[in-house]
This record gives structure tokens, sequence and C-alpha cells, in this order.
């Protein structure tokens, strides 16, 4: 029955089961370097992108974005337009920025370096999907202007991990992301290791064997054992020396 019941939904209601399938997937809160304006002005160019990975179009008429600092609203972005299934959409301060679908030159500056909750409503206001990201941005670099870049569609956007830094100067605007599909890891660097073994325990026995495989401690073992043999053999000849002497004058006696 209620298989039935989603049949029927996602027959005549469409947008309320394609409308899950639009994730925030990118956001360049840096803002992105832009031919012919100069390195300093790059923090004017900010553009988030959304990517709709379901299998219907999705129409944005009415929904829009939020920023927000802790509870406090900061900007509102609105939107509109259709995302193809599988496609891109992209919303930037400027149409310099490539494949920009809403030029919101008033988006400039509002995406605060310290981190801010992004937040994407549909058009009757409900909460589509948030990154709450208001301790800090989950990926991306200021002075390399890379961008914060989804690792999976299908996984949170709340997850801190599902989020990196692109790997691509200005990041990938209306294409694949660099880091699409990857795991995030850890990478040590030699330093890192040498202070892992430092503090890394090892059970007493391994001490034993480390110390029993060097080598003056095999020189002294071999000298003391020399030494050990000599000090026998000595203390045997004494004695067969002392049982001859005692027999010979037991006769002499007698």
């Amino acid at each position: 029955m209620k298989i039935v019941f989603v049949l029927v939904l996602s027959l005549f209601i469409p947008s309320l089961v394609s409308a899950q399938a639009l994730v925030i997937n990118e956001i360049a809160w840096m803002g992105t370097p832009v031919e012919g304006v100069d390195a300093k002005q790059y923090w004017r160019y900010e553009w988030i992108e959304l990517y709709n990975a379901g299998e219907q179009t999705v129409s944005m008429q009415g929904w829009r974005i939020e920023l927000y600092s802790g509870e406090q609203l900061d900007f509102t972005i609105l939107l509109y337009g259709n995302v193809p299934a599988e496609d891109y959409f992209l919303v930037g301060a400027s149409d310099k920025i490539p494949g920009v679908n809403i030029n919101y030159v008033t988006l400039a500056g509002k995406f605060k370096n310290p981190g801010q909750r992004v937040v994407l409503k549909d058009a009757e206001g409900a909460v589509v999907e948030e990154v709450d990201a208001g301790s800090g941005w989950y990926g991306g670099d200021n002075d390399l202007k890379l961008t914060m870049e989804r690792r999976f569609p299908d996984r949170p956007a709340t997850d801190e991990e599902n989020w990196g830094s692109s790997q691509n100067t200005g990041g990938t605007p209306k294409a694949q992301n660099s880091l699409f599909g990857k795991e995030k890891f850890v990478a040590l660097n030699q330093n890192s290791l040498a202070v892992m073994d430092a503090t890394k325990k090892e059970p007493v026995w391994a001490s034993f064997f480390q110390a029993v495989g060097n080598p003056v401690f095999i020189r002294a073992f071999l000298v003391a054992l020399l030494f050990a043999v000599v000090i026998l053999a000595l203390r045997q000849y004494l004695m067969r020396s002392l049982s001859r002497g005692e027999g010979s004058f037991d006769v002499r006696q007698d």
C-alpha cells in the first residue's frame, strides 16, 4: 500500500519527490579568480552552487537560500528557474563568473570568512538542506581561493567529513567537484609519524629482544661466558689436584 502511495505522489506531485534530490554542492565563500579583475577584488566574486542529483527537473520558483550567523539572518538569496536532472545551478555575485545562472550582485561579500550556517528552503518555506558551518567552514582556502566542495551528494550536508577544499583554484563551477566520490583521509607527514612512533607504547618483551640483539650486549655476554668457563675449569683442576695430594699423604702415613 505504501509503495502505491509513493507512486501516486511521484505521478501527480513530482516536485515533492525531485525536490529532495536538490543539494548544496559547492560554496565559494572566499570569492573566486575572475579574468581581468585585480586579485585584491576576488572576494567580491562569491558564489554558491546547487546540484540536482535526481531524475526529474526541479523548479526553483519561490525557493531561497538563507545565510545565518548563529540565529541571526544575515542575507537571503531568492531563487528562480529550473534545475535539470543531474545538472548544476550557480548563483553568483557577478555575470563575470563563468556559467552563472543568477546574477545576484548584492551577494558580494555576504559570505563571512569565519563561517556561516547556509540553509536551502523550498517554496513552502520548508528546510530542504542546511550546512551548519557557523563555527568555521568545512573546507576552502581564502589565500589560495579554493572553494568548499561536497564529496557525496547522497550523504548529509551536516556531516563535516562530507566536505573539503577543492583541488582546483577557483573550484569547479558548473562541473563535477574535484572531490566527488573521494573519502576524506588524514595525511601524516614524517614529523607526525616520528611523534607517533615516539609515543607508541611497546611491550616489555620487545625491549628485551632489542637489548639481546645489541652487538655490545653479545660481546659482553661472550666474554662473561668465557670467563665463567675458565673459572669452572680452574675449579675442577684444583679439586682434582687436592684429591690426588690428600691420597698420597694418607699412603705415606700408613
